[in-house]
């Protein structure tokens, strides 16, 4: 992406990150333009990036047997596919689909960590961004959890099948959630 298109969201980046010095990441990035009803990430299938939404929106779910399970929408300013980083898996722990003609800035996997290995400060603000992004999702799962017709928690978060009809080795965002909450 020439410099005059980065221009465009210079100043989306530059809020997110908290600094004008944008150069370590946007060198490190690539631009990608998905359009509406476009899957960027499936669930349980190799990913290798992380991706921050520029413009448009991207829809959220998981799929688990015949359901799929709408998590939610992804707006300008929000990140998706880092937590097959930092879980080390290197797999999609969600499926995410574009609802309209989306604008994203993508960064390898690989790139990251050349960034934090080389840049600290800007690795500093973008993990700082990450987390706080992470911690902001779980308050809202938590906050409306799902309960089955007898009143009985079923997950965090927006998840309806119950818990003896899901899969046991599921490699999405059921076993991120499980290890992050310590549920077995």
């Amino acid at each position: 992406m020439s410099e005059d298109i980065w221009a465009e969201y210079r100043d989306l980046l530059a809020d997110l990150l908290g600094t004008d010095d944008l150069a370590p990441l946007l060198d490190r990035a690539a631009p990608v333009a998905i359009d509406n009803g476009q899957v960027l990430l499936k669930d349980s299938e190799p990913t290798d990036s992380m991706y921050l939404v520029l413009s448009g929106r991207l829809e959220v779910h998981i799929e688990l047997d015949t359901h799929t399970i709408r998590l939610g929408e992804i707006e300008a300013g929000n990140w998706v596919g880092e937590v097959a980083y930092y879980t080390h898996c290197d797999t999609a722990c969600s499926t995410v689909m574009a609802l309209e003609m989306s604008t994203l800035l993508r960064l390898p996997f690989e790139a990251y960590t050349d960034l934090v290995r080389s840049q600290a400060e800007v690795a500093c603000r973008l993990t700082h961004l990450l987390i706080a992004m992470q911690v902001q999702r779980l308050r809202a799962t938590v906050n409306d959890p799902v309960l089955d017709p007898e009143g009985r928690l079923l997950m965090l978060g927006d998840l309806s099948i119950p818990i003896d009809q899901q899969p046991l080795h599921h490699g999405g965002v059921l076993d991120f959630i499980r290890k992050l909450t310590g549920i077995r």
